[in-house]
């Protein structure tokens, strides 16, 4: 069995679509504090402190999880702290590129123990159209920006803000569909 250590309802819906069967648990473990170091490292730390969270509380199977940032401007651009400040986010990055990087960790469980351990990240290149106040407006109205690194959803097609993906667009959707089946994960 496949535990998803997340809330992310695009995480389950990719998986779902994908038709993998999966339960997903709460994870226990907090990002907290501000986002430093590579993002790559970053991305990862958070994905395996999410997967270990949960791996503790079963006995057997498979722990999925995962991270995600955006960086934009050589920092990393994380969740809005608010409304406002989602406007801001959105209007930085719009109409321009900027990189999604999303981390995973595969934890196998066995007899309450880890057996194995994968943990890896994804590197997408993103860039939205250019976004006038209507567009962002309505960006708000399909999609709840604060749960979101760079205040928007590449799966918002209401209306379509995605100019161009190089990379996965499911990685940068949350998920790397792509590489967790080239590694035989999923």
């Amino acid at each position: 069995m496949i535990y998803l250590a997340s809330t992310s309802p695009r995480r389950r819906s990719l998986l779902r679509r994908e038709g993998v069967r999966f339960k997903t648990l709460r994870p226990g473990y907090e990002e907290g504090g501000e986002a430093k170091g590579p993002p790559a490292a970053l991305v990862k730390k958070h994905a395996l402190g999410k997967a270990v969270s949960v791996a503790g509380r079963l006995k057997n199977g498979a722990v999925l999880a995962a991270d995600t940032v955006v960086v934009f401007g050589g920092k990393i651009i994380g969740k809005p702290k608010s409304k406002k400040d989602a406007v801001r986010l959105l209007g930085r990055i719009q109409g321009k590129w900027h990189t999604v990087y999303t981390g995973v960790a595969w934890l196998e469980v066995r007899g309450g123990a880890v057996n194995k351990k994968r943990v890896f990240s994804e590197t997408t290149r993103v860039r939205l159209k250019p976004l006038d106040r209507g567009a962002v407006a309505r960006v708000f109205r399909s999609v709840d920006p604060m749960d979101k690194a760079g205040a928007y959803a590449i799966q918002c097609r209401e209306p379509d803000i995605v100019a161009e993906v190089r990379g996965s667009w499911t990685s940068a959707a949350g998920l790397p569909i792509d590489a967790l089946k080239r590694r035989r994960l999923i």
